[in-house]
């Protein structure tokens, strides 16, 4: 009776097997209860979830390296610039890109699927540019190919990532125009950052064309990649590169009060940990009061252990520094000597303070900037005056008349220190927004200068770059090491500086 069972047994196993093995792989990997289809819409909204900088996350750390707020509690982190790898998440979002352009694909030639073909363009200069600026070489044109059997991808200069940005730029705004042309009230759906609205998405394109091209100032005098001739033929012909003219047009996270799941991220008592261990850092601090710049009442909260000046209703706002030692900003905190995050302001329903990725004032002061630098003709005292402006009313606040002809604030002129002054004001308008950018900005030119002291460990020096992930050394060795031994003679430093830094 038993040998009849084994028997029966394997009798079923062989025909099972048979069965299978008549069916495909593919069809073996499917899981039947989940679908593997994505439509558009959806797909659109998880990749601009995955591009959205929360400013509050992970302890604002974005911003503590760009010393805009100093962390006491060792617990939660340090103020060290002793930092290492970055990551390749972004990977993975734009091969969620290239499926928006396949399922969109699907739905044939329209106008609809035009538009996330052009959103898709900026979501990939976006991805790449962002990465590149982080590390230095990445992989881009062998990047997303394993369909094709590329596994190992090579590693492409930062240059020509950057001209690929560059002119998948390019490239969004003639298809948005011809759009437009066609019939300019076409939306698409699935968009949270701009409601659908493609006027405004070609704005935000050709802004980060110039964010891109103010990055690469550095490189002004490369005739293969033009920047001046780039930069001025944007901001000369404002009917073939709309731009951003105030903050309704700023691409930004705008949280929901009556969705839980997307209301503002210190709603109802996150803030509290901005007081108790995350006081306001005196770099950035001191550039607001020093001016008496009204942004400073809505941002910030006064320290509570010191005492009103009548004369001077700026006194209480004193920040620490992000050099000294964990333990004496934590002593210093608790006796009431810092400001720190204005709870009323930012916590004063669920709804909180949008989170702005690329502004309308960042666009103003990139134009100064290149005005300044002699790249185009126009009014560069008119576009840092407007960016300030832009940036105050986002807080709802105005400045006093007297703020604008004080000697640090009135543009000095097409020089180096009306250079100073946009550069310094761009820094203060970047508070808690806009990802690395406050960092990127200081990197590229100095300015401001950045506190340094003992809790830097990183001997006396502010890292220029992020190395690369470990898992690169894994799994893609021999290019990430061609590609380290190329730009920095064998080191993956923090401090090895990218070619577009020299």
């Amino acid at each position: 009776m038993k040998r009849l069972y084994i028997k029966w047994m394997l009798a079923v196993v062989a025909a099972s097997l048979l069965v299978t093995g008549c069916r495909k792989i593919e069809d073996l990997q499917k899981n039947p209860n989940v679908s593997d289809q994505a439509s558009p819409k959806l797909l659109l909204t998880g990749i601009e979830y995955d591009m959205y900088d929360n400013a509050w996350s992970d302890y604002s750390y974005a911003h503590r390296m760009a010393q805009v707020f100093v962390l006491n509690f060792d617990y939660y982190g340090n103020q060290s610039y002793a930092w290492g790898a970055a990551d390749y998440n972004l990977y993975t979002t734009l091969r969620n890109v290239g499926r928006l352009e396949i399922e969109a694909g699907k739905q044939g030639a329209n106008l609809v699927t035009a538009n996330y073909r052009a959103i898709a363009k900026f979501m990939r200069a976006w991805a790449y540019s962002r990465m590149t600026s982080r590390m230095g070489d990445i992989p881009l044109s062998d990047a997303m190919n394993a369909s094709e059997g590329v596994y190992y991808p090579k590693y492409d200069k930062q240059k020509d990532v950057f001209k690929q940005c560059l002119v998948w730029l390019d490239d969004a705004n003639t298809l948005l125009d011809s759009i437009a042309k066609v019939n300019p009230a076409t939306a698409v759906d699935g968009d949270i950052f701009y409601g659908g609205d493609l006027s405004r998405w070609r704005k935000a394109v050709n802004a980060l064309s110039l964010r891109i091209l103010i990055a690469l100032s550095k490189k002004e005098g490369d005739t293969e990649l033009d920047i001046k001739g780039r930069f001025n033929a944007i901001i000369s012909n404002p009917a073939k590169y709309p731009l951003m003219v105030d903050n309704h047009d700023n691409l930004q996270m705008t949280y929901n009060g009556t969705d839980k799941s997307n209301n503002f991220p210190l709603f109802p008592t996150g803030g509290t940990f901005y007081v108790t261990r995350a006081p306001l850092c005196a770099t950035w601090l001191d550039l607001l009061t020093a001016v008496k710049d009204a942004r400073v009442f809505k941002i910030a909260q006064p320290a509570s252990g010191l005492a009103d000046d009548p004369l001077n209703p700026f006194a209480r706002y004193k920040g620490a520094k992000t050099g000294d030692i964990q333990s004496v900003v934590q002593d210093q905190t608790n006796q009431g000597k810092y400001a720190s995050l204005n709870q009323a302001y930012w916590l004063k329903d669920a709804n909180g303070i949008p989170c702005i990725q690329l502004s309308v004032s960042e666009q103003l002061f990139n134009i100064a900037e290149g005005i300044n630098r002699g790249w185009a003709t126009g009014d560069a005292a008119a576009s840092y005056k407007k960016a300030i402006e832009l940036s105050t009313e986002f807080y709802g606040t105005a400045q006093d008349p007297t703020f604008w002809i004080q000697p640090a604030v009135a543009y000095k002129g097409n020089n180096a220190a009306g250079l100073q002054q946009i550069l310094t004001q761009k820094y203060v308008a970047f508070f808690n927004n806009s990802g690395y950018e406050a960092y990127f900005n200081y990197r590229r030119t100095g300015v401001p200068v950045f506190n340094i002291g003992p809790s830097n460990e990183n001997g006396g020096l502010i890292p220029v770059r992020f190395s690369y992930p470990q898992s690169e050394y894994t799994n893609n060795s021999q290019n990430v090491q061609a590609a380290v031994q190329s730009q920095f003679g064998g080191a993956d430093t923090r401090n090895d500086v990218m070619w577009l830094l020299k």
